[in-house]
């Protein structure tokens, strides 16, 4: 009786070890796949965390070429974390506090560097900012400019006909030499020795006074010049061939010329002639005479 009681006491023992021992397992077990959950989700959201790092970088868009290297750089090191991330197995939370670390360091490295980002690209659209308005300025004063050079130019033809100096009718007379040396008028081609030619300069307060230069030109019908002179050159490049050649003083008022433009009547013929004034290189006017 007493060695039953004995063998009873020994199987209630076991029975309670084994039940201790699969209440423990069980409670183990339970332990384990919290902590295997747990580590997956660590895993997961260091992925994510590192996945939006990734997008934050690939959407700038910096112009500067140091700047944008090192963003690649950045980008790269990222991936090889997440990479990492997502190999690691078992609970190993050593490593997982150590990405942590470097994800918060990146994060650190992230807000310095979009900081930076931010400044350049501030500074960047007050730069294009100050050159819309540079480049208003210009424009604008380019435009003023192109105003006043016309206007000059409007100016400068105003004053360049303002100071032309103008003459009074020019008067011919063809003359003829008599035998005490006295000229007199004649009609006559084969009796004329010179053509007088006479014409005021009128008053003008534009131009400048002082010496001016008049061309006298005597053509016949053939358009040859007349005892030809010399040769001139006028304001509008033209060069013409002159008859006679006068220096006068001009001192903006009324001047009087006569000119006796003497001639080889053997050379003059039946015909009009054309008698043209040019002052200071500009043509002034003219007048002709028919001889028969």
């Amino acid at each position: 009786m007493k060695a039953n009681t004995t063998k009873n006491a020994v199987l209630i023992v076991l029975l309670f070890a084994v039940l201790f021992l699969t209440l423990y397992n069980l409670k183990v077990s339970s332990e384990i796949k919290d902590l295997q959950g747990v580590f997956k989700q660590e895993k997961k959201d260091l992925k994510n965390a590192l996945d939006e790092m990734i997008k934050d970088y690939t959407d700038v868009v910096v112009r500067k070429k140091s700047l944008s290297k090192r963003l690649r750089v950045e980008v790269e090191k990222m991936k090889n974390l997440r990479d990492s991330v997502a190999k690691l197995e078992g609970n190993n939370y050593n490593l997982i506090r150590k990405y942590r670390s470097k994800i918060a360091s990146l994060e650190r490295e992230n807000r310095r560097l979009f900081i930076k980002i931010d400044s350049l690209n501030s500074a960047n659209q007050a730069l294009a900012q100050e050159n819309v308005i540079t480049n208003e300025i210009l424009s604008q004063k380019e435009t003023v400019n192109t105003e006043l050079i016309e206007k000059n130019k409007e100016l400068e033809a105003k004053v360049a006909v303002a100071s032309k100096i103008e003459i009074s009718p020019v008067k011919v007379i063809a003359m003829k030499e008599r035998s005490s040396g006295k000229l007199t008028s004649t009609s006559r081609s084969s009796r004329t020795d010179a053509f007088k030619v006479n014409f005021d300069l009128l008053e003008n307060a534009v131009t400048t006074a002082g010496k001016k230069r008049v061309y006298i030109q005597i053509i016949d019908e053939k358009k040859n010049v007349i005892t030809p002179k010399g040769k001139a050159s006028l304001n509008n490049g033209a060069r013409i061939q002159y008859s006679d050649s006068l220096l006068v003083n001009y001192n903006n008022t009324r001047l009087s010329l006569v000119s006796f433009i003497l001639v080889n009547r053997d050379e003059i013929f039946k015909g009009k002639y054309t008698i043209s004034a040019f002052v200071e290189g500009e043509y002034s006017g003219n007048s002709s005479v028919s001889l028969r």
